[in-house]
């Protein structure tokens, strides 16, 4: 949404906005003049004439907002037909989807297109989230929460992986494949994860290639992790598809985790399929330096790093999890639940993967769009897991400020408040990178 809105700003159009709370993109948009509430209430709407109310997912039917623009007849558009609005304009749109890694991956390709001058404009999901170019490229993640994705028509359609997620809005995996397919459907070429086996019927309407860490039309082979964390790895291409090339460099990832490999391939995937050099790719992904909650070193409290990390499906708490056994002996991850209904469909799998944390504690869940579910709270998985439960900003500071010196790393995960860090400006026992 933040996105949406700087974009539409740069393009001369009059836009305010408003968030529960204060965040970095809070203040990035009041920093550009933006008019951004803190806070949701009809008088927002009532400072100025108001054409047009923009909602996400979120977005409750009785926000006070969404019920006053209906009574006074302002036209209500979601954000995803904005979004497919706003793609039509460009005369190539590549959409990356997938239940993991779509935000990193939408950040990769951005890179290499942007070091190989092709001048995309790119929309991501994440905190820094555009980039604005040309009107060549269009380059965006998308979402498939409530099936939003299907309102683009992409040319290109990057998909990292397809997972059971969102069950308040599809009934199960099968459901998701579902419409994941239905997207696929409606690009002309499809990039899709080899090893990913709820992607295999998924095929664009001109051609289909795949990417894989192990086997794919373009994978790796030789994987080194280096002592940082990060990766180096050669790539194998299929002839029948890009031809014989007898010099591919090495690439170097700059950011750690095996994880982002895969995001690697994709993006260099793309990059093939559009014609750009292996020199670009090459240096763009050895330039890439993450984008911001993902394994981001954001702060030190104390002496010992605290890092933002977006996980918050199983799935993806495991990839955590795994990165920071390479890199750390001893960490503290603390854990916020992201809504009440993920928590209570995804119960066993949230069991079976926070349970190899050997140093846990588990944050109020960010309710986001839910109401309270007795038994998909934080505290009923503490209590089922028999970790220590934190309910206030000023409860989690306090227990930090008494345990961090005892870790090599605090890892603040999960996809609510806990992971903007901003609790920690209350702090003086922090310093900021």
């Amino acid at each position: 949404m933040s996105a949406l809105a700087k974009l539409l700003f740069k393009q001369g159009k009059q836009v305010a906005g408003s968030d529960v709370v204060e965040s970095a993109n809070t203040r990035e948009l009041s920093a550009l003049g933006i008019s951004v509430y803190i806070g949701h209430s009809a008088n927002n709407l009532q400072h100025e004439p108001v054409h047009y109310l923009v909602i996400n997912g979120a977005i409750s039917d009785d926000n006070p907002e969404l019920l006053y623009a209906r009574q006074n007849g302002i036209k209500i558009i979601y954000r995803e037909t904005l979004l497919a609005q706003i793609a039509h304009h460009y005369r190539q749109v590549i959409a990356i989807a997938g239940c993991h890694g779509k935000s990193s991956t939408t950040a990769m390709i951005g890179s290499i297109f942007q070091q190989a001058g092709r001048e995309p404009t790119v929309h991501n999901g994440a905190q820094d989230n555009l980039q604005i170019g040309g009107k060549q490229w269009f380059i965006t993640e998308a979402c498939e929460f409530r099936k939003s994705f299907l309102k683009l028509k992409p040319q290109i359609a990057v998909i990292t992986n397809v997972d059971a997620d969102h069950l308040d809005c599809y009934k199960n995996l099968s459901k998701i494949k579902q419409y994941f397919k239905k997207f696929a459907a409606k690009s002309n070429i499809v990039i899709k994860n080899a090893n990913d086996e709820n992607s295999a019927d998924l095929f664009g309407k001109q051609r289909t290639i795949t990417f894989g860490i192990d086997y794919g039309d373009v994978h790796a082979k030789n994987i080194q992790r280096l002592v940082s964390g990060n990766y180096e790895f050669e790539i194998v291409l299929n002839p029948q598809i890009f031809g014989v090339f007898y010099q591919i460099p090495r690439f170097v990832t700059n950011v750690p985790g095996l994880h982002n490999v895969a995001n690697a391939l994709a993006a260099i995937t793309c990059a093939l399929v559009c014609k750009i050099d292996f020199d670009s790719s090459c240096r763009a992904i050895a330039d890439y330096r993450g984008i911001a909650r993902r394994f981001q070193h954001f702060a030190r409290f104390v002496k010992t790093p605290v890092i933002l990390d977006y996980a918050h499906h199983p799935r993806e708490i495991l990839t955590t999890i795994q990165t920071a056994k390479n890199l750390y002996s001893k960490y503290l991850m603390i854990f916020q639940p992201h809504t009440y209904t993920r928590t209570i469909s995804l119960w066993d799998d949230f069991v079976k993967v926070l349970s190899t944390v050997p140093n846990l504690v588990l944050y109020k869940t960010f309710a986001a769009r839910g109401k309270t579910i007795i038994g998909g709270r934080a505290l009923d998985l503490s209590r089922q897991l028999k970790v220590k439960y934190l309910a206030t900003p000023q409860a989690l500071t306090e227990y930090l400020t008494q345990h961090a010196v005892e870790y090599d790393a605090i890892i603040l995960c999960g996809a609510g408040d806990v992971v903007n860090g901003e609790f920690l400006r209350q702090s003086s026992f922090v310093t900021f990178d």
